[in-house]
């Protein structure tokens, strides 16, 4: 079997130059997509909703692994997810059509995107390493020819070995089937290296590249944002058109919301039988009921 891998890309702002890094390795990584401000902003943001979820209980965070001899508090070896951060903080919404990511996007699977989800991944120190997967794998039957998913994960801390930067192995896009538990066995693990990048960097990558978080041995948190996109004919993680706050569906664009998924694809995802485009979306508005002459 042929599992050849790359180094990683080097760092690039060139948009044409990043899109032949996605069709070579699988991924890119694109430098200062975010500023020092942006990256202030959200950190800072994501810290408070993570406690005030906390405190309403109604956060998420998943134990670490406790038996690596890292000494960390309870707290730091806690991993700390907030998921849909569209309805979380308005420096989030630029994050649904970034400018420098969305042609990336659209490279790799297509002009017309949904967004599949949004959310923050914040790892403590002495988390668990995650296991290798694909993300595009458990949609449909395995092995597909092309991407319809396409990651993006924008680096809130500076990334490395030692804190678990993110685990990509470039090249594996193009690997046969392997399956789960070959790509975490010891052979393919050791292929899969912590990612070194300063924050503001965002990676880029499609949906078949085995990938994985790292294990945090730093003693500091290292936060990131992950968004994902579908070919619009696949279900969304999150159900944008259920979840999306009154304020946050007035503030956001037209474009941004063809990219939520608030209009057609084709015959697809109509209402009452017609097709809606966003400026015309109301879910307040009532289907038609019986009626009678």
């Amino acid at each position: 079997m042929n599992l050849e891998t790359l180094e990683y890309p080097p760092l690039t702002e060139d948009i044409e130059e990043a899109k032949a890094h996605l069709d070579k390795y699988g991924m890119a990584l694109i430098a200062n997509v975010l500023n020092e401000d942006e990256v202030d902003e959200m950190d800072k943001r994501l810290n408070e909703q993570f406690l005030g979820e906390e405190k309403h209980k109604v956060g998420s965070k998943v134990r670490g692994d406790e038996g690596l001899g890292v000494q960390s508090t309870d707290d730091e070896k806690v991993s700390r997810l907030v998921w849909n951060l569209i309805n979380k903080g308005e420096c989030f919404l630029k994050l649904i059509d970034h400018p420098k990511i969305l042609p990336l996007i659209q490279h790799l699977i297509g002009d017309k995107v949904c967004l599949c989800s949004i959310g923050a991944h914040m790892n403590g120190s002495g988390n668990e390493k995650m296991a290798l997967h694909q993300d595009q794998w458990p949609l449909v039957p395995h092995p597909m020819d092309f991407p319809f998913m396409a990651n993006v994960m924008y680096l809130i801390s500076d990334n490395s070995p030692e804190n678990g930067g993110t685990r990509l192995i470039p090249g594996s896009h193009k690997w046969p089937h392997v399956d789960y538990r070959t790509a975490n066995g010891e052979e393919i693990q050791d292929k899969a290296i912590s990612l070194t990048a300063p924050k503001g960097t965002a990676i880029v990558w499609e949906g078949r590249l085995w990938h994985g978080n790292g294990l945090n041995r730093s003693g500091a948190i290292r936060s990131n944002i992950s968004t994902a996109f579908l070919q619009p004919w696949v279900k969304p993680q999150e159900n944008h058109q259920y979840s999306i706050r009154d304020e946050v569906l007035e503030k956001i664009t037209e474009k941004q919301k063809h990219i939520l998924g608030f209009s057609a694809f084709g015959s697809l995802g109509g209402h009452d039988g017609s097709s809606v485009s966003p400026a015309e979306f109301n879910p307040k508005k009532e289907s038609i009921g019986i009626l009678k002459p």
